[in-house]
């Protein structure tokens, strides 16, 4: 069994699309396809909506509030970026 001469090459898999492109571009990457970015989306939405309403309540500041409640609308946003996503691929 003769040894390889050095590493093989990468597949480019986990660079690529489903179309097995590249995405083109800084928009290529604001496309999700992945179902781990829906329930990443879905459990941020859900951590940071409920952290930010508990912080407001125990009265811990307004941008401590809301800076928690923004990793919610990130999420929010990861969400609704996926399912539009997902609609317009099928």
């Amino acid at each position: 069994m003769k040894p390889s001469s050095g590493p093989s090459p990468p597949s480019g898999r986990h660079l690529t699309g489903p179309s097995g492109r590249r995405p083109t571009g800084p928009w290529g990457l604001l496309r999700p396809r992945s179902s781990r970015t829906f329930v990443l989306g879905m459990l941020m939405s859900v951590v940071g909506l409920a952290g930010g309403v508990r912080a407001a309540m125990d009265g811990e500041g307004i941008w401590r509030a809301l800076g928690i409640s923004s990793v919610g609308f990130l999420g929010l946003a990861l969400t609704v970026a996926w399912v539009v996503t997902y609609a317009r691929e099928r």
